[in-house]
């Protein structure tokens, strides 16, 4: 499995298409009441995407979608010229995680990435974005059954679209997203998310990317925005909450499984991550 792939199966996004709606002749959407990280998806006619803060106007047309990785207040607007004739069809939804290392995803990526429908793909796959939008279109416009969870499943691809577009556009230079590809921080991520209940030391993770101690230490916390101690705590905590909530095993297990030699130490910091303690989170 390659580092995005595994990363992302860590993070465990969950995506809701959670409005639907037609708009004719002169309209607003104001989006900020909504405050995770979302989408927009025109499914058919053009609109005008505003951004309070003195941004440009954008106009998104029939295909395009903008995704936001943080909350900002935006609003979707009729263009000037629209009348009771031009219909306007909206998708809009959010991105979730169950995984305390969302955060640091997110803000390792641009505040508003912006997915154009292209008809004619310059070069083989890259068409593959345009592709999945007219499906998501397709299922939002037929009602047919299933549609709903379809577009969920369909929308958790988008998100994975939109990353490949940072890595590939050069637009993420600092964060999670480029230190997977740093050769070294890579390889340690990657040992990190094959074996997290492995001892793992600063020393020792240092050592899979060449360097010293200090100098891997102060490449990680520049890179990603924390420690990787604190970056190996929020993993192990992660898979602890779904093994606890999914499979039901006790606290002592999951501390095993977490890497820490006592419940107490295992309890402790869980409840930082999680802010409950790990026994509440097999009842929730």
């Amino acid at each position: 499995m390659d580092d995005l792939s595994e990363l992302m199966r860590h993070l465990r996004l969950q995506t809701r298409v959670f409005h639907r709606s037609t708009h004719c002749g002169q309209w607003v959407v104001d989006a900020e009441y909504e405050r995770k990280a979302m989408f927009h998806l025109v499914a058919a006619g053009r609109c005008v995407l505003r951004i309070d803060g003195g941004t440009p106007d954008v106009i998104l047309q029939t295909g395009d979608a903008v995704l936001f990785t943080s909350p900002r207040d935006h609003r979707l607007i009729a263009t000037l010229d629209a009348d009771d004739r031009d219909a306007t069809l909206l998708l809009c939804g959010y991105f979730e995680f169950d995984s305390p290392l969302s955060a640091v995803l997110l803000a390792s990526l641009p505040a508003q990435l912006l997915l154009r429908h292209d008809p004619t793909p310059i070069r083989a796959g890259s068409g593959a974005p345009a592709a999945l939008l007219k499906l998501i279109i397709a299922e939002a416009e037929t009602g047919e059954p299933g549609a709903a969870a379809l577009m969920d499943k369909l929308a958790d691809a988008l998100f994975m679209y939109a990353l490949r577009q940072c890595l590939g556009d050069g637009s993420v230079q600092q964060g999670l997203l480029a230190a997977l590809s740093d050769p070294h921080l890579g390889p340690a991520l990657q040992a990190m998310h094959h074996q997290p209940q492995h001892a793992w030391s600063v020393a020792s993770l240092a050592a899979h990317g060449h360097l010293s101690r200090a100098a891997f230490a102060r490449r990680f916390a520049l890179s990603v925005g924390i420690t990787p101690k604190d970056y190996l705590t929020r993993l192990r905590m992660q898979l602890a909450k779904s093994a606890l909530a999914e499979r039901g095993i006790s606290v002592t297990e999951a501390a095993m499984m977490a890497g820490y030699a006592t419940e107490a130490a295992f309890s402790r910091a869980f409840k930082r991550i999680h802010g409950i303690a790990p026994g509440a989170s097999r009842t929730l």
